[in-house]
């Protein structure tokens, strides 16, 4: 009795295991699927020429890419992130990333990639800034696929010509900035924004917010300082005010009127194509500092977006975007700079720029990388930075001085905070 219980147990058994296995979806790999891409870098994308690659390796998936403007993709992503069907792969300006990954809205990489990004542990293929900035609550939300960090553009033909060196500190900039300046030509461009406000207070040690977000630390002493001197260099007729209605920068470069300033590696690409009667004339150097060097760290990060429908897929869309020959695109494709570490090493990437008189411009930027910070993770981000921002303007123009301005703001911060 128990035998045939049994047997006519393992029978039932093996129906529904026939059955089940009838009835069976494809496997992952065989299953035809489409992923969404929304891609925000415009018409050099180093992203778009990666897709007919991808899909000869590739042929179950297919990508629907759409190309989408700055703007738009922010303002996209707003809404496809609380409701409705959001795309498999997002390019994604690291600045939105406090924000979004807080409010716990890309899939966690790391989880995703089994801990490695094309056989390389996550620490291994970036370097210790450039991993902080894609890491929140130990998850990887992004891959990050270019980066911008800020670093000294300078008229090298106008320091020779003046027998001044590359100004390595706060002071050596100042009394540089002066000996360049004729009038209104040949200054140091100042910037109202969170972008070169940081930079500053980072270079005086100090920092935005406290280490564990919770306290607003953009009016210390030492960020009250770094301002302070920041404003100086305008005051003193060694820089000039750029805001909105001055345009964009590639005119003052091209009019004289900037001879020196901050930015990141995207700017080597802009100069190329819409100055190049200007090659030979400009170099890139770490930026001076006061107690150390600092900068943002920016630049485009590759997502998923947690309630993507089919993320394995869109996994190796990125992997794929991020093979260390695709990575040499960004350069090659869009005058970016690529993010991995293998790509930065390149020997494409690390050649001699005859723009930037024979030099390798990278060396001023992978210097500044060593020491960037990305903006701190907190959802109340976007408020913060209005604040600041807003107070660098009021600061600018004279209209309030750097202690009142940053106090002001850092209240408001401090309330944003709280909610």
């Amino acid at each position: 009795m128990k035998a045939s219980k049994f047997l006519l147990g393992l029978l039932l058994v093996v129906s529904i295991l026939l059955g089940a296995c009838a009835g069976a979806k494809p496997a992952a790999s065989d299953e035809k699927v489409t992923i969404t891409v929304w891609d925000y870098y415009g018409e050099a994308t180093p992203v778009k020429p990666l897709i007919e690659g991808f899909q000869k390796e590739y042929p179950n998936i297919t990508v629907q890419y759409e190309g989408l403007d700055w703007d738009t993709t922010l303002e996209k992503l707003n809404v496809v992130l609380t409701g409705g069907t959001p795309p498999d792969v997002v390019t994604t300006d690291m600045t939105w990333l406090p924000k979004f990954a807080a409010l716990g809205a890309f899939t966690d990489l790391k989880d995703l990639s089994g801990g490695k990004l094309n056989g390389t542990a996550w620490d291994a293929a970036y370097t210790p800034g450039a991993l902080e900035s894609i890491t929140f609550n130990n998850q990887v939300v992004a891959a990050l696929y270019d980066f911008d960090v800020y670093a000294l553009y300078y008229r090298a033909d106008l320091l020779e010509q003046k027998g001044l060196s590359v100004p390595k500190t706060w002071d050596e900039l100042m009394d540089v900035s002066k000996k360049l300046a004729e009038g209104d030509k040949y200054l140091y461009q100042w910037l109202p924004e969170t972008f070169h406000g940081s930079q500053w207070i980072y270079e005086n040690g100090g920092d935005l917010l406290s280490a564990d977000n919770k306290t607003v630390t953009f009016n210390s002493p030492e960020a009250v300082q770094a301002i302070q001197v920041y404003y100086d260099m305008l005051t003193s007729g060694a820089s000039i005010y750029w805001g909105a209605d001055q345009g964009e920068r590639i005119q003052g470069i091209k009019d004289g009127r900037i001879a020196m300033f901050s930015d990141g590696p995207y700017n080597m690409g802009i100069m190329k194509s819409a100055a190049p009667e200007m090659a030979g004339q400009w170099k890139v150097a770490l930026h001076p500092y006061s107690k150390q060097p600092g900068s943002y760290l920016g630049g485009t990060g590759l997502v998923i977006p947690a309630k993507s429908a089919h993320k394995d897929a869109a996994w190796k869309f990125i992997e794929y975007a991020m093979r260390v020959e695709n990575q040499i695109g960004v350069y090659t494709y869009a005058g970016a700079a690529p993010a991995l570490t293998a790509a930065l090493e390149s020997a494409e990437v690390n050649a001699a720029d005859p723009y930037f008189g024979g030099e390798k411009p990278f060396e001023g930027l992978l210097a500044a990388m060593k020491t960037t910070r990305p903006y701190p993770y907190v959802r109340q981000w976007s408020d913060i930075d209005v604040a600041f921002s807003t107070a660098m303007e009021e600061i600018g123009l004279g209209q309030k001085p750097v202690q009142q301005a940053l106090d002001e703001a850092a209240q408001i911060a401090t309330d944003a905070l709280s909610k």
